[in-house]
């Protein structure tokens, strides 16, 4: 296992010195070296670990403050980049780009890899951007699969991981210096610093958290405190921890009215980001009840898709031979309930699941139920029909799945 990654890291310096030792050449550099000897034809997932779990290391692995990976596990190190096998375990990366270049190859499972674009319209300052996020495109990585990583915004990427652990070599430089800062992406349109290093907003926060859980008083004084004298950054990150929190809703908008008046427009699309992170929260914690592979990829696609067609496109990708609907269904029934999914997948949610899909209003609904059912039963509970529908529609979970339903509120724009 050593010999091959060692193999492999002299062929990359080799190549490298070569081309005088540019960044911009170096991931595609880096991926043709992959292609060359893949590293899921020289070594396995076991052989990495008993070489870990070994008494003697060979190699200093990284430092336990800020782990990308689950974990990262060192096994190349050379002066100018290094070669690391990453373990997923959680499943999900956030919307991000990188200040380092290089190239990764799938070792082991399955993911779920969406490109983005962003696109600016306003610096608020060099850690934050505003502008538009807009998905690109989507494939499924499988082993062998060999990406170039192009540091700054020449790649703005997210993996969703099916199978776990997911496991990747990764081969990158140390850091990319023109590419700082390095930014994550949150939709529709936020682009902010990976690292925050201002400790002074950390304990405010973590004691705005405190407040937000009820294990602290003050939450209005100090909310309104943070919002008149703290800057954009540190407003959005109130915000989100609040939404984590299940803090009083007459509160949380006085809070964002406090703020918009302060501060404008702005606040806005922090409110959309702070729910866009709200209902990825829900899907990632279903995710961890979940272990059927199909299950799984359907909520990769509630999580990384911005509407229903994505979805549909990014299905018949990995079944060509299903009706996207069709599997969607089968899915979410075997993990339907109130608990799961919001619901029982009985015989009239499934005709009223479909209808919101499709598109169709409160009207066209109740028809195709009369059609289905009994019509005077129907009639007779109208009203109830029409405000379940309307619950239906409402779902955070299935949210941009329903993105054509009339009835279903608060769509992003992404």
């Amino acid at each position: 296992m050593v010999s091959y990654f060692q193999s492999l890291g002299r062929s990359i310096e080799e190549a490298w010195r070569d081309c005088g030792y540019s960044e911009e050449i170096f991931p595609q550099l880096v991926a043709e070296e992959l292609a060359k000897r893949p590293p899921a034809e020289h070594v396995t997932v076991t052989e990495i670990m008993d070489w870990l779990f070994s008494p003697l290391q060979a190699f200093r692995q990284p430092g336990n403050e800020r782990l990308f990976g689950e974990p990262p596990v060192m096994v190349f190190q050379g002066p100018r980049f290094y070669i690391e096998v990453l373990f997923w375990r959680s499943g999900t990366t956030e919307i991000h780009e990188h200040s380092f270049s290089g190239a990764f190859a799938v070792l082991s499972g399955s993911s779920v890899h969406s490109h983005w674009k962003f696109t600016p319209d306003l610096m608020i300052n060099s850690r934050m951007l505003k502008g538009r996020l807009n998905r690109v495109s989507t494939e499924i990585l499988r082993p062998g699969g060999i990406r170039p990583i192009c540091s700054g915004d020449q790649l703005i990427h997210q993996l969703f991981h099916l199978d776990l652990p997911s496991v990747t070599v990764v081969v990158r430089t140390y850091v990319d210096r023109h590419h700082l800062p390095q930014y994550r992406y949150l939709p529709p349109g936020l682009a902010i610093e990976s690292d925050d290093r201002d400790a002074t907003r950390t304990r405010r926060l973590m004691l705005i958290d405190g407040m937000a859980r009820g294990q602290l008083e003050g939450l209005s004084k100090y909310g309104r405190k943070l919002i008149e004298n703290g800057d954009l950054e540190t407003l959005h990150y109130m915000f989100l921890t609040l939404t984590q929190r299940k803090v009083d809703k007459d509160l949380l908008e006085d809070l964002y009215g406090f703020a918009r008046r302060i501060h404008g427009d702005i606040v806005d699309l922090f409110r959309q980001v702070c729910e866009w992170d709200r209902r990825t929260r829900i899907v990632i914690k279903l995710r961890a009840k979940i272990s059927d592979p199909g299950q799984r990829f359907l909520l990769a696609l509630l999580m990384l898709m911005p509407d229903r067609d994505a979805i549909f496109d990014t299905l018949r990708l990995q079944f060509p031979d299903t009706e996207p609907l069709s599997a969607i269904e089968k899915w979410l029934e075997g993990m339907s309930g109130k608990e799961t999914i919001g619901f029982d997948l009985n015989d009239i949610n499934r005709v009223l699941f479909r209808g919101l899909v499709e598109g169709l209003g409160a009207e066209e609904l109740l028809q195709r139920l009369r059609a289905e059912f009994d019509e005077n039963a129907i009639d007779a509970q109208r009203d109830r029909l029409v405000d379940h529908v309307k619950a239906l529609a409402s779902s955070d979970l299935l949210y941009p799945l329903l993105s054509r339903s009339p009835l279903r509120q608060g769509a992003l724009q992404v």
